[in-house]
């Protein structure tokens, strides 16, 4: 009967031991978020960021994270509202971070295609030689 009921505990005790998620640090959501960048992976990649902005938002990856979430939803996933929720979060959050002007860049030309690109008009106002690849597609 005691050998029976010291099974049943261990058996208790390794499936609440199973169930329980681990909960991941920082620096492993991010790394996964790179990883799936790498694999080009985008829903992924944002999923993973957007992970470690939730779960570590004062955390010393969250400047990036946030900046990659905006970045991903303009660039790859098409996803412009989203975007510019978290690039203007970015911008508000972290004004003098090194990526507030791209971020900045990126919230007043989303979706633009190229030869509506400030940067692509000559001194003349006048568009130069461009090509129809938009700003998100960079």
């Amino acid at each position: 009967m005691k050998s029976k009921l010291l099974i049943i505990s261990g058996i208790f005790f390794l499936a609440a031991l199973l169930s329980c998620e681990q909960k991941m640090g920082e620096k492993e959501y991010f790394d996964m978020a790179q990883q799936y960048m790498e694999q080009q992976n985008w829903d992924k990649a944002a999923e993973y960021f957007e992970k470690t902005y939730g779960e570590f938002p004062d955390g010393l990856f969250s400047s990036k994270s946030l900046f990659m979430i905006g970045y991903i939803n303009a660039n790859h996933l098409k996803n412009f509202d989203k975007a510019r929720k978290f690039y203007q979060e970015f911008v508000d959050k972290y004004p003098d971070h090194d990526l507030a002007n791209d971020a900045k860049y990126e919230l007043e030309h989303m979706g633009k295609s190229a030869d509506e690109l400030p940067f692509l008009k000559d001194s003349n106002g006048t568009e130069g030689e461009t090509t129809s690849q938009t700003v998100s597609e960079k």
